[in-house]
C-alpha cells in the first residue's frame, strides 16, 4: 500500500541515487508543488519552529516552509545581484546595455574609487558584460590571498607554507577585514581583459558576479541600502526565506549538509562551542571556496564585517526557489523584447542566466525546439542546484548536497523523511520510512507534527554519520539533472 504517495517513479529514482551515495538529501519543485526527501539528522528544525512563544505573522501557519534549506552555490548569482537589478533597474536598455558602466557608478568608499577608474579605463563594459560573462574576465580566482601569507623556507627558499594573518585575530574593528577586501578587489581589477568582438567570447566568471555585488554598493542610479537590505527586499517581494552565508554564517549549520574546499578554523571553534546540532564544527559557512572565505575568514571572532559576494552562497528550500519562478518568467519575457548590442550579448546566457545549448541539456527538455527560440533560461549550482524555467509558466527546480556523504556505520538506523506540499500555505503530508530490521522499508504515512518531532529527536543529537575522512569527488548529476527535469516538465 503506497499511503497516496506522490509521484512514486520520481522518488524511487532519486532514492536509488541516494543508494549509490549521489548525494544524501534532495528537493524538487514544478508547478504542481514541492517535495523533499532527506534523513531524519539532517533538516535541523528552525528556530521559530522551536520557540512555542515566537510570535507568527497572522497569515503564517507554523508548518510553512518547514522544507528543508539547501547550500544553493551558483543559484545565487541569479537570486541575487541579477534579480535586484532586474527588480531596480527594470528593463530599460540604456541602463543595461547602452550606458558605459562607469556612468553608473558614483564612488561611496575608496574601493568604489578604483571600481569606476576600472570602468573608465574599460569604456566598452556595460552591466550586461558583467551579467553574461562577456566581460573577457578569468574564471576565478583565489579570495583568501588578502587574508593568509606564504612563507618560504628551505635551503633553496622554493619550499613555502601558508600561515593566516594574524592581524585578522585582532580585528575588532573590522578595519582589517576592510583592507583585504579593497586589496582584494584591486587585485581582481587588475586582471588583464580581452575586449569581447563576438557572442562566443562566453567565458563563465565567479569574478563578474563579485564584481556585480562592488557595482551595486556603488551604483549611481539608486541608493544602497545595504545587503542585509536587498536580501530582505527580495524576501519581501516574493514572501521567501533566503539567506546569505556572509551576513549569516551559523545559520548554515541549519541547512541540509554540505561539505567545502575550505573550513574556517575559527567559525568551527565557534559551532563546537554553541553545540548548535549534531553538524557542528563540521562544515564552513558554504561549500565553495571563495563564498566560505568571505564569510568566516573575513568576519573576526570580535566584530563581524560582512563581505558579500553574488557569485555563491544563498541558501534556502526548494519552496522558496519555487517562489522567484513567476518573477524571471515575468522579467526574461520583459527583456527579451529588448534590442542589444551583439557584443554584450552570449552565445550561452540570457540576461545572465542559462539556456540550454542542446537535447541533451540538464534542462531534461522533451520538446527540444523549444529551447531552440531561447524560451528556456534558468541556471544550475555546483552542490547539485538547478531551476530552469519555460516562458509559457512551466518551471522545475531540483536541489541536492552533492558535496555530502554519509558513514555506513549507525546511519542505516536513521528514518528518512519524505514532505510534499502543494503549496508553502499548506499543511505538508508526510512519510517516513525506516530502514533497521525491526521495520518495514516501504514509505509510511505519517502527520507532520510526528515527522518534525523525529527530525527534532535525532538531529539534536551530537552523533554523526558523515565521512570526513577522504576528500569527497562531487559526483556528475547530468543524468539525474535531465531525468528529473523530464519528469517534471511532464506531470
Amino acid at each position: 500500500m503506497d499511503m497516496g504517495l506522490p509521484y512514486t517513479p520520481l522518488i524511487e529514482s532519486l532514492e536509488e541515487q541516494v543508494g549509490q551515495g549521489l548525494f544524501t538529501a534532495w528537493s524538487c519543485a514544478h508547478r504542481n508543488g514541492a517535495i523533499s526527501a532527506f534523513y531524519a539528522d539532517e533538516a535541523y528544525p528552525r528556530d521559530w519552529l522551536l520557540d512555542q512563544n515566537s510570535q507568527l505573522h497572522p497569515h503564517q501557519k507554523s508548518f510553512r516552509n518547514w522544507m528543508p534549506a539547501f547550500d544553493l552555490a551558483s543559484l545565487t548569482k541569479p537570486l541575487l545581484a541579477n534579480a535586484w537589478l532586474r527588480h531596480k533597474l527594470g528593463p530599460d536598455a540604456l541602463l543595461w546595455t547602452g550606458s558605459p558602466l562607469a556612468s553608473l557608478i558614483e564612488p561611496r568608499s575608496d574601493e568604489g574609487k578604483e571600481l569606476k577608474s576600472w570602468a573608465e579605463k574599460h569604456s566598452w563594459l556595460t552591466l550586461s558584460h558583467l551579467l553574461n560573462h562577456t566581460s573577457g574576465l578569468k574564471a576565478w580566482t583565489w579570495f583568501g590571498r588578502a587574508l593568509w601569507h606564504f612563507i618560504s623556507h628551505g635551503p633553496s627558499g622554493h619550499a613555502r607554507s601558508i600561515n593566516r594573518t594574524p592581524d585578522l585575530q585582532n580585528d575588532g574593528d573590522g578595519l582589517f577585514a576592510r583592507a583585504a577586501q579593497k586589496d582584494l578587489t584591486t587585485h581582481i581589477l587588475n586582471i588583464p581583459l580581452q575586449k569581447p568582438e563576438s557572442e562566443s567570447a562566453t567565458i563563465y566568471s565567479d569574478l563578474n558576479y563579485y564584481l556585480l555585488a562592488r557595482v551595486i554598493e556603488n551604483l549611481a542610479v539608486t541608493r544602497f541600502p545595504g545587503w542585509k537590505g536587498i536580501i530582505e527586499e527580495l524576501n519581501g517581494i516574493w514572501n521567501s526565506e533566503f539567506w546569505h552565508a556572509s551576513l549569516d554564517p551559523e545559520r548554515s549549520q541549519q541547512a541540509i549538509p554540505f561539505f567545502p574546499y575550505i573550513h574556517s578554523q575559527v567559525v568551527a571553534h565557534l559551532y563546537e562551542n554553541r553545540k548548535l546540532n549534531n553538524h557542528a564544527g563540521e562544515f564552513g559557512a558554504a561549500h565553495d571556496t571563495n563564498a566560505n572565505i568571505l564569510a568566516t575568514e573575513f568576519r573576526s571572532a570580535c566584530a563581524a564585517f560582512p563581505v558579500v559576494s553574488s557569485h555563491a552562497g544563498m541558501f534556502g528550500s526548494i519552496l522558496d526557489v519555487a517562489k522567484v519562478a513567476e518573477f524571471f518568467i515575468t522579467s526574461q519575457i520583459e527583456f527579451s523584447e529588448l534590442l542589444t548590442p551583439n557584443n554584450v550579448g552570449s552565445s550561452r546566457f540570457s540576461w545572465g542566466l542559462d539556456t540550454p545549448s542542446n537535447e541533451l541539456s540538464t534542462a531534461g527538455l522533451n520538446l527540444w525546439p523549444l529551447a531552440k527560440n531561447r524560451n528556456i533560461f534558468g541556471h544550475l549550482g555546483y552542490t547539485g542546484t538547478s531551476l530552469w524555467m519555460a516562458d509559457d509558466g512551466q518551471y522545475q527546480a531540483l536541489l541536492t548536497n552533492r558535496t555530502a556523504c554519509r558513514t555506513v556505520i549507525g546511519a542505516a538506523s536513521v528514518p528518512r523523511i519524505l514532505v510534499f506540499q502543494n503549496n508553502s500555505e499548506e499543511e505538508p503530508r508526510c512519510w517516513v520510512r525506516r530502514t533497521d530490521k525491526k521495520s518495514a522499508t516501504q514509505w509510511q504515512s505519517i502527520g507532520w507534527q510526528d515527522a518534525f518531532a523525529l527530525t527534532f529527536e535525532h538531529s539534536k543529537g551530537m552523533t554523526r554519520y558523515w565521512d570526513r575522512n577522504k576528500i569527497r569527488k562531487p559526483p556528475d548529476l547530468a543524468n539525474v539533472r535531465r531525468s528529473t527535469g523530464r519528469y517534471l516538465w511532464s506531470h
